[in-house]
């Protein structure tokens, strides 16, 4: 989880895919947590994009 934050962060953009990753999730400790709810902020609003890989 932190390696995939710092990297939206860094790039403000994370695809799509890392980002359902994100959303599914489960018994994330305290840290994990704040970052999940830090990145969907700021997917939110728009300042890590969602962006689609092409195959």
């Amino acid at each position: 989880m932190v390696e995939l934050y710092l990297k939206a962060k860094l790039h403000s953009r994370i695809t799509v895919d890392s980002f359902r990753s994100v959303l599914m999730l489960q018994e994330l400790d305290d840290q994990d947590q704040r970052l999940r709810s830090d990145l969907l902020r700021q997917v939110d609003n728009g300042s890590i994009k969602l962006i689609h890989t092409c195959a």
